[in-house]
């Protein structure tokens, strides 16, 4: 089922992505929709500078991930493309980037990017994007709900079963979306990042990387752990014991369905990230409520760990986005100008304060404006204890893998069949070496 799924999924985006590029355009871009307001006055400014014409093509966020790699594949993407991190190393091996070691040493801001932020754009030691943002993940939480159901804020759950009796007070007060809880492949990596991942790394002890997908030190993927199957047991208690509805999992722009059921207070408990301080209201940040108006509305914990022994007692997954160039680009040196334009400090520090993101260079993030944010201040502390997805080749059909494991799980599967499936996917794609089992 799962490589039926995946094999349906890209033939059905193969058949979308028909859309061709201008066949006679100086400079190209592609990038989604919600990352206009970085993007759009870079382009504006680029052309102010060089007298050149940019041609940007803006996608929707929904299936965005899968259409950049497939134009990349096809050779139709744009000279300057935005993506994902975690496709860095897979696009990057593949032949499709350009490497911007050589352009970023001539430019004169390269050099405040952290260091382990550019680690997680590169492959094989180039440097193949430059970071928009980073991110950390929590819960969110409407305070109102909360207040109907009985539970104090600020709301400090320490293990998975204070997560659960919260869902349940809420539930029996009322609140129609009591947890939402990413799952399925509609979502994307949102499933395996904001849900499946934050789970498994407070599931089972770390030793060993026992609760990842991956273990970094064999390079082998995991098919079956305990932390896999408690992952997937805290799914199915979700969405099949306490019945959560699945809606929101299936909205034709998830976040867009989020942020009505917040508006209409049916919203309890939202897994996701630090992005949401804007994006709950307006990803662009341009409609947003006054900081003590969101403060009143809602709050946020970090994801607390199962409470199994060994296992932490907090997790994070750290991600975010990048822009980089086509290794294919007419022009590389134009189409880096276009990127560096974009990331000039001016247009990058505006962004970055107006939409309330974690600042990626030491520049806009030692500025008095960023440090006098309260919530950015409280937000980046998180970073201090996270991780990184597995961005090696392949972490791409693991994570689809994984978000069909938990689309299984909302049709009503059973954990153990969904193990077997997901370990016997693992084995014919990757091969019986590059996969183990934990006890």
């Amino acid at each position: 089922m799962l490589k039926k799924n995946l094999l349906t999924t890209v033939a059905a985006i193969a058949m979308a992505a028909t859309t061709a590029l201008p066949a006679h355009a100086e400079v190209t871009i592609m990038y989604a929709e919600w990352l206009s307001s970085l993007v759009e006055p870079g382009i504006k400014n680029f052309e102010a500078a060089t007298g050149e014409t940019v041609n940007a093509i803006k996608l929707p966020g929904q299936g965005y991930d899968q259409r950049i790699a497939l134009d990349l594949s096809a050779g139709t993407a744009a000279d300057v493309i935005q993506m994902d991190s975690f496709m860095v190393s897979e696009l990057a091996s593949a032949g499709y980037l350009h490497p911007l070691n050589e352009q970023g040493a001539g430019w004169d801001q390269f050099q405040y990017y952290q260091p382990g932020l550019l680690e997680v754009a590169s492959y094989e030691g180039k440097v193949y994007g430059l970071p928009t943002d980073t991110d950390v993940r929590m819960l969110w939480y409407d305070k109102s709900n909360f207040e109907k159901a009985g539970i104090a804020v600020p709301w400090e759950p320490k293990s998975w079963a204070d997560v659960l009796d919260a869902a349940q007070k809420l539930k029996d007060a009322g609140v129609q979306y009591f947890f939402q809880l990413p799952a399925g492949t509609k979502q994307g990596e949102a499933s395996t990042m904001q849900g499946f991942y934050m789970l498994l790394l407070g599931a089972d002890t770390p030793e060993g990387d026992r609760n990842r997908l991956l273990n970094r030190e064999t390079g082998q993927w995991i098919g079956d752990s305990p932390a896999i199957r408690r992952t997937l047991e805290f799914y199915k208690k979700v969405y099949g014991d306490m019945g959560m509805p699945a809606d929101l999992n299936y909205a034709a722009d998830p976040g867009v369905a989020v942020r009505e059921v917040l508006a209409n207070d049916q919203l309890g408990i939202h897994a996701s990230g630090s992005w949401e301080d804007a994006c709950l209201w307006d990803c662009n940040g341009v409609n947003l409520p006054t900081r003590e108006e969101r403060d009143a509305m809602v709050g946020w914990t970090p994801w607390p760990g199962s409470g199994e022994p060994g296992a932490k007692a907090t997790t994070n997954i750290s991600g975010g986005w990048t822009i980089g160039v086509n290794a294919k680009a007419a022009n590389p040196d134009l189409a880096f100008q276009l990127v560096t334009t974009i990331f000039d400090v001016e247009n990058f520090k505006a962004w970055t304060l107006a939409n309330h993101r974690m600042a990626v260079r030491t520049d806009i993030s030692d500025s008095p404006e960023y440090m006098e944010d309260a919530y950015l201040a409280k937000a980046t502390a998180l970073a201090a204890d996270t991780t990184g997805r597995d961005t090696v080749p392949g972490y791409q059909t693991v994570s689809a893998l994984v978000q069909q494991m938990t689309a299984d799980i909302l049709d009503g599967a059973e954990v153990e069949d969904v193990v077997q499936e997901y370990h016997d996917a693992l084995v014919d794609e990757f091969g019986e070496d590059k996969v183990i089992t934990y006890e």
